[in-house]
């Protein structure tokens, strides 16, 4: 019998294996749409086997809109100027991989064919360890298993599916966002007055993964100001009671002090290499020089390096970023407000539903803790050591947790997604809604775990569970949680490394229904979309 995270972890792999094989069936059989997109140039002398052929015909599928650019950089580098719209970290490592690759099979497969293969490769790993981020992250905010499981498992049929597979930044981005969130959840190791300076690692490289990546930063100022608030200030006022001599008052603000240096450091970290890589693409764009691409590259209108034309070079504070977007690909707010848009609109609207209606709830529901900014501060007596006012503090607040469907410690993650959604819809094209709520929030997975609700409608699949349990002799050593996810998958499924409950339960509860055609059906259709040049999300 599998344990539920190795379950979470087999059914990450058998989702991204469905959809390679599925993109390359609806791409053999539905021709591509003409989408006049920027197509990456290919080098007229690279000799095509018909090894090539072959991986273009089964990974060429996910190759499609702004997937080219990712190519485009892994192969090239930073060649034009609307490139820089994308960071680099993805395509980097789909290089160095590619590069790695071409020791041993260079020899029977262009560059071009083992940048395809590393791509996919490195997607298939990236997406596994971002469903296990989010398990682990699931365990620790929502304190119950049988949710964690739940949450990983609709993961990994997310509605944005086909992004994380195809050659996207999404499931790296997802990966090191939850790693990141877990850094400033809870208690870890290498703590530095209160503050994970290690969390400045996965957050500083989802900065240069994606754009939004600058919002997990937040992550790190309010753990810091959480801590602040519940431990570090009723620490002084507690010392501060019990202080025999007034002149060592000063010495009390230490550890504030501490910690805001700390916090100072750990930003300072997370952001380095952002600025790292707006000087390069400020030197490589801005300041005139003469580049060596080949011929085949320089044809067309594109902005090339060194020609210094770009509007922003001349700006205070030069970042390529904001203007490429809005020069390129016409962002800005309400620019994507026009009718023949609605149906992007209505396609991200699921996703913006579920997120809204659930964060209104959160805060109905959690209205006193949401005004406090979600910080607990214990109050002190003179005869109260500190650890055992937190210890109670805690214990008061895991029971307060049972009482409500939205546990209280989402606060932050509340803030971080509803910032997230109003950004889409004034801000971005739309439709881009579904991935990036999907790659950058757990809040939708949460929110629909606590949906699913049902249990075996047959008496004799419940009998057969606990008979099973009872003949192997584990009941004693399993947590409630294990027999709830049991009951909900059943013993086969749990024998099953790619059966889980989101395929193989007929379940009759109507909210599951629609969850499953909500997350099923985008997957399908984004595939089938996606793979053939349609427009999606």
């Amino acid at each position: 019998m599998f344990s539920p995270r190795q379950k979470i972890i087999w059914f990450a792999f058998v989702t991204r294996i469905f959809i390679i094989l599925s993109q390359t069936v609806f791409n053999l059989l539905i021709p591509d749409h003409n989408a006049h997109v920027f197509i990456s140039p290919q080098d007229p002398d690279s000799q095509v086997t018909w090894l090539d052929r072959g991986v273009d015909l089964f990974l060429g599928g996910l190759k499609r809109w702004d997937a080219q650019y990712f190519l485009h950089i892994a192969q090239y580098g930073y060649t034009y100027e609307n490139c820089l719209a994308f960071f680099p970290l993805f395509p980097l490592t789909v290089r160095y991989l590619a590069y790695a690759l071409s020791q041993v099979l260079g020899s029977i497969l262009n560059y071009h064919s083992l940048l395809l293969l590393s791509g996919a490769a490195l997607n298939v790993f990236y997406f596994i360890k971002s469903a296990d981020a989010l398990h682990k992250l699931s365990l620790r905010v929502l304190k119950s298993e049988s949710y964690a499981y739940k949450a990983s498992i609709l993961y990994c049929v997310n509605p944005g599916s086909i992004f994380f597979t195809a050659y996207y930044s999404e499931s790296l981005f997802a990966w090191l966002t939850f790693q990141g969130m877990l850094r400033c959840t809870g208690q870890e190791t290498l703590r530095f007055t209160n503050i994970d300076i290690v969390s400045s690692i996965p957050i500083s490289l989802s900065i240069i993964t994606r754009s939004n990546g600058f919002l997990n930063v937040g992550f790190i100022v309010y753990a810091s100001f959480k801590n602040v608030m519940e431990k570090t200030l009723p620490e002084i006022i507690h010392r501060y009671r019990t202080l025999k001599y007034k002149v060592l008052i000063p010495l009390l603000s230490l550890p504030l002090i501490a910690s805001l240096m700390a916090l100072a450091l750990t930003v300072a970290l997370s952001i380095l290499p952002f600025i790292l890589i707006q000087t390069y693409n400020y030197y490589k764009f801005c300041v005139h020089h003469e580049h060596n691409l080949p011929q085949y590259l320089v044809e067309g209108e594109w902005v090339l390096p060194g020609q210094a034309k770009g509007e922003w070079c001349n700006e205070t504070f030069p970042m390529a970023y904001s203007y490429v977007q809005r020069h390129y690909w016409n962002v800005g707010f309400l620019n994507y407000y026009q009718w023949k848009q609605i149906p992007n609109f209505l396609l991200a609207a699921p996703i913006l539903i579920i997120v809204f209606v659930n964060c209104y709830k959160f805060i109905m529901q959690n209205m006193r803790h949401s005004l406090k900014l979600g910080v607990n501060v214990a109050r002190f007596q003179r005869t109260t050591s500190y650890d055992s006012a937190a210890s109670k503090s805690k214990k008061i607040g895991k029971n307060f947790n049972h009482q409500f469907l939205y546990d209280p410690d989402m606060f932050v993650y509340i803030v971080h997604g509803l910032c997230l959604a109003v950004f889409c819809i004034f801000f971005v094209h739309v439709q881009v809604t579904t991935r990036l709520l999907a790659s950058a929030s757990p809040l939708l997975y949460w929110f629909m775990a606590t949906k699913i609700k049902a249990q075996p409608s047959k008496m004799t699949e419940q009998n057969h569970i606990n008979e099973h349990f009872r003949k192997i002799g584990t009941t004693g050593r399993l947590s409630g949680d294990f027999f709830t996810i049991t009951n909900l998958e059943g013993v086969n499924n749990m024998y099953s490394r790619w059966r889980t409950f989101i395929l193989s339960k007929n379940i009759s509860d109507k909210s599951f229904k629609l969850i499953k055609l909500y997350f099923l059906g985008y997957v399908i259709i984004g595939t089938i979309c996606f793979c053939n040049f349609y427009p999606w999300t």
